[in-house]
């Protein structure tokens, strides 16, 4: 067997995560017929067929599977290297790769990475908004270095607990609920809401406290963004559910903010790194940014995860 080059390794990534010779060849800027001869190079190589290539779409094979869970570590392990080179240099250079969830990503990310920028301007950051799951995935296999997030369900990601974020109602203030400053979460089902939708953790960490109670949401409507359920909020005046730092960024003073009660949906938000991984100076600075941002911010410290 032939040993595989990286740069047919890095064309399998691009199929595999496209699906899709075309618009692999097209992220990659080659030519589909170039990018073609280079999978099947590497197949020959191999001695393996790692596509199927049948239907519309391109699926990876049992073979392929292996193939490119082995082509990530070894493009973690190339990063890592080049991490610990410019180490060297301190924090003059450097990349750091971020994978943040939606609704911290909304609230807290733009003044710690614009604070951070300025302090080190020689770094590059890359951040990127993805589902929880996603952003294990990807600190597990090299994508990302850190992960800003919830605690994580797999064995490869551990969390540094950083604050706790509470989920309050949000509604216009000529809402009726707009009156109370607190409600019980059974009552506040009772109400039409716009919800974010059961893929993100918000709206599965609403779902399960409100089973404790016997209740379940009225929802009008399901967004996958905090402005789009925002912007529903305010043109159909209904209630919705998010975390009280995120009304606070925002500063709408059309909308009001109600406490959530019996239970109260709380959940610890924390830094996420893959178990026993190396941490660069980059990775170490941007978590001490962190710690900084949320003790100047005054937000409530950990809480014990929801059993």
């Amino acid at each position: 067997m032939n040993h595989p080059e990286l740069r047919q390794l890095r064309y399998l990534l691009a199929v595999a995560e496209a699906e899709n010779f075309t618009r692999a060849a097209e992220k990659l800027f080659v030519s589909q017929p170039a990018l073609s001869q280079q999978i099947q190079q590497l197949e020959e190589a191999l001695g393996a067929t790692l596509l199927d290539r049948r239907g519309r779409s391109v699926r990876l094979t049992a073979e392929g599977e292996v193939v490119v869970r082995a082509a990530r570590r070894v493009f973690a392990q190339l990063e890592q290297m080049e991490t610990e080179l410019q180490e060297l240099s301190g924090l003059r250079r450097g990349t750091l790769s971020l994978g943040v969830v939606q609704t911290v990503n909304a609230y807290l990310m733009p003044a710690v990475v614009a604070d951070f920028v300025c302090r080190y301007a020689g770094v590059h950051l890359r951040v990127e908004e993805a589902a929880q799951e996603q952003i294990e995935e990807g600190l597990a296999g090299g994508r990302y270095q850190l992960g800003i997030g919830f605690q994580p369900t797999s064995r490869e990601v551990e969390m540094e607990p950083l604050f706790t974020e509470e989920l309050a109602l949000i509604a216009p203030r000529r809402h009726p609920l707009a009156l109370f400053r607190t409600i019980a979460l059974s009552e506040a089902a009772r109400w039409p809401m716009a919800l974010l939708t059961e893929s993100l953790c918000t709206r599965r960490l609403l779902n399960e406290c409100m089973a404790q109670v016997n209740a379940r949401p009225q929802v009008v409507a399901e967004f996958n963004t905090i402005a789009a359920v925002l912007a529903a909020v305010q043109r159909l005046g209904v209630a919705t559910v998010l975390p009280r730092l995120v009304l606070e960024a925002v500063g709408d003073e059309d909308l009001c903010c109600v406490a959530l009660q019996n239970p109260t949906p709380l959940r610890t938000v924390g830094l996420l790194h893959r178990s026993k991984g190396y941490r660069c100076r980059v990775t170490l600075a941007f978590g001490e940014a962190m710690r900084m941002a949320t003790q100047v911010k005054g937000f409530p410290a950990p809480c014990a995860p929801l059993s």
